[in-house]
Formats: structure tokens, sequence, C-alpha cells
């Protein structure tokens, strides 16, 4: 039976975990950056602009073309109010300035106030298409200054002849202080700030966010679980040289401890990164939800728009209805998800019985099973034109469908069973 591990074993064990991570970091941030063009083809034109400095545009540089009030503090631009605008407010500064897209695959910028409700894009128009935008959405930065790759945006190429930043959303209250941007050219240090930038940006979470990091797109430069993967890797197999040829004479009973204290220190850097953004999280949905009621809760999250459109889909079968309330979903192609999303909104007012993909032989199935039947098409499309539903309407029974409802690509019938009372 082996002797506990004392204090003094534990700190030694705890300070050898500690140098091995510490000279793993080294080599795999080295090797993340010689491996870089290679990993990313798309950084190999951008190689040669490490001589280009960088060039600094102040957020008083910038001129408003959509506004709604605000001003300018030193070389800051403050943003008070957006302006009022379909579908949603707004402002939008541009800056004039002619340069060669190469020199500058990266993007810092420094704005405060940039809250989860307000999304910021950057736009720019290219010599070779005047008059043509082309955009970037940047990630939520909160108050700090941030970096953001351009090297998966395609259109980022040739000569850029303007720049503008446009702010949509919601001001929350609160004042936007957008102090500049900074047109940096490929480097180490700022190919590292960008993934730190990628792993600490913050998006709203849904339902898929468990154990997820929902900032992290697959176009990131570098994704943390595999970059903390080889940290690890890199760690333990030094560690285990270490006590191979060093550290020979170690006692069996600690021979693991640095081993496994290697990987809780890994597993908890990962951890962090996931913690940030559960806290972020948090922050945002007492912000959204605490004090409401559960109908303004719904107005307030991220599919408000879904449970605005089923409101008069619920008061036109309340109003109608004497008998039964057999319902049914029929939704065109690429439908299904907000489909799915109306039969959830539309409880406990109106059960939905089944949400199937539209086809003829279903409609007419709908005619003699269903008191009430809602029609749902890709948006900016009326359901009451695709090709299938047409081909049904033709037959007499459904020329006597009732339209009870129009909301934009959603349609509420009541069918030949609800007008002869469910029978």
């Amino acid at each position: 039976m082996h002797d506990p591990v004392n204090n003094s074993e534990f700190c030694r064990a705890l300070g050898r975990a500690i140098l091995a991570l510490g000279v793993s970091a080294a080599l795999v941030t080295l090797l993340l950056l010689l491996l870089a063009p290679a990993l990313h083809p798309e950084l190999e034109p951008h190689v040669d602009s490490l001589g280009v400095e960088p060039v600094w545009i102040s957020g008083s540089d910038f001129r408003p073309v959509v506004f709604g009030d605000g001003g300018v503090e030193g070389s800051t631009a403050i943003i008070r109010k957006l302006a009022a605008a379909t579908p949603e407010e707004h402002a939008v500064l541009v800056h004039q300035r002619r340069f060669q897209s190469d020199d500058f695959p990266f993007l810092r910028y420094h704005i405060e106030g940039h809250n989860p409700a307000l999304r910021v894009m950057l736009f720019w128009q290219r010599a070779d298409t005047p008059g043509k935008n082309h955009f970037a959405v940047l990630n939520a930065s909160g108050e700090s200054t941030r970096t953001h790759s351009l090297l998966g945006h395609e259109e980022w190429k040739g000569t850029i002849t303007e720049l503008a930043v446009g702010f949509f959303g919601d001001l929350r209250g609160g004042p936007v202080k957008f102090h500049g941007v900074t047109l940096t050219p490929y480097g180490h240090r700022t190919l590292l700030q960008a993934v730190w930038s990628e792993w600490t940006a913050f998006a709203l979470w849904d339902q898929r966010s468990i154990n997820a990091y929902r900032s992290v797109t697959d176009t990131a430069l570098a994704h943390p679980v595999p970059v903390v993967a080889a940290w690890l890797g890199g760690a333990l197999l030094i560690l285990v040289l270490l006590q191979q040829v060093v550290y020979r004479d170690m006692r069996p009973g600690t021979r693991w401890l640095s081993l496994a204290i290697a990987c809780g220190l890994c597993w908890a850097a990962l951890d962090a990164l996931w913690m940030q953004q559960l806290l972020r999280q948090n922050q945002e949905t007492r912000f959204l939800f605490t004090g409401k009621s559960l109908h303004e809760k719904k107005l307030a999250d991220w599919d408000s728009e879904h449970y605005r459109a089923v409101q008069p889909i619920k008061d036109a079968i309340a109003n109608d209805s004497t008998g039964t309330q057999r319902t049914a979903i029929l939704y065109a192609q690429d439908q299904a998800a907000l489909a799915q999303r109306m039969r959830f909104h539309l409880l406990p007012d109106v059960r939905v019985e089944h949400a199937r993909r539209l086809s003829e032989g279903y409609v007419k199935h709908a005619d003699r099973k269903y008191d009430y039947v809602v029609l749902l098409s890709a948006p900016g499309r009326d359901p009451r034109s695709e090709p299938i539903f047409r081909a049904a309407g033709d037959r007499q029974r459904l020329k006597h469908w009732r339209v009870m409802s129009v909301q934009g690509p959603v349609v509420l019938f009541a069918t030949n069973r609800a007008r002869s009372g469910g029978a």
C-alpha cells in the first residue's frame, strides 16, 4: 500500500505540471503561428504585408449618413439614438479611404456599449464594383478593443474605396461610443489577438448551446477544443519524458499526480471559456425576463416574431369555433423549424395535432379530418400560390375553404369540416 501524498510532494507535482504546461503552450503557439498559412490558405496573400503600417481611423473621421441623435466628443463618435427605420432602427457612419485589401486582413475596433441586442456591421465598397456594398458582422464586443479577421469574407479583396460602420437593433437606453477602427496588416501578434477575440466573443444562446461555444464559427482561425487538446497532449508528453529521464527515482505513488494536475488545469481553462459565456448569458437572461409576465417574456425572446405571428390565429379560432378545434399546419419546403415554433406558441389555446409538409394528398386529407388548417410558406410568398396547394385547390371541395387570417407567409383556413360543425 502506497503512502499518502504529502504537501511537499503535491507542490513539486504542481510545479512540474505548470512547467510542462508552460513549455507546451509556447510550443503549441509557435506551431499555430508557423502552420497558420497552411491551415488557412487565404492567409498566404497577406503574409507579404508584414512591413505595412497599421492605419488608425478615429470615430470622428466617420461621417454620419443615417443617424438619430448623437455627436462627437474629441475623436469619438457618440450615438445616443438610432434612426427609425424598417425592419429595425439603425445608424450608419461612412469614411472615404482608398487602400488595398491585401495589406489589411484584420480589423481592430473599439466600441463601448455594444450590447447583445445591437448588431454592428462593417460595410465596404470596392473600386471594381462601385456603389455595391459588401459587409461583415462584427462580434459582440462589450467594452474592450477586439480584433476581427476579414479572411473569411471573400468580398474583402481588391481596392477598397469606402468603409462604413452600421449599428442595428437596440441601444437599450445607453449611448454607444465608437472610438474607431484600425486597419491591421498580417502579423503574429495580430493573429493571436484575432483568435482570442473569437474565443471570448459572446453570442446569444439557444437550445443547442449546452457545452458549445456559440461565438466560435466554422470559419474561425482556431477552435479552442483542439488547441487545448494539443496543449494538454504536449504537456503530458513532457511530463512522461521528465519522469523517464530526470525524475526516475520518484515514488510510484506520485508519478500520476503531475499528469492528473495537468489534465485538471487544462479542463479548468477550457471550462473557464465556456463559463464566461454562461455568466454573460445569465446577465442577458436576467435583463430580458426578470419581473415580466409570460406574455412579456415571449415578446422579449429571440423568436418573438413567431409568437406575434400566431396571435391572430389564436384570436380567429377562438372567435370562430363553436365546437371542435382540430388544427393542422401544412408547411412548404424548408419551413419545418418555423412550423414547430408556431405549434409551440399556439399552445395552450390551440392544440395543433399535426405539422406536415405540404402535399396535395394531405391537403385533401386535412379537409376531412381538421377544422382549421394553417398554411405556411417561405417569407415573401403567399402559401396559396404554392403549386401543390393550387393543384389541390382546383378540386371543387377545397374551393369552399374560408380564409380567416392572412399574415404574410401564414394563412389560416376554416375547412369544410368546420363549416359543417365538425361532423
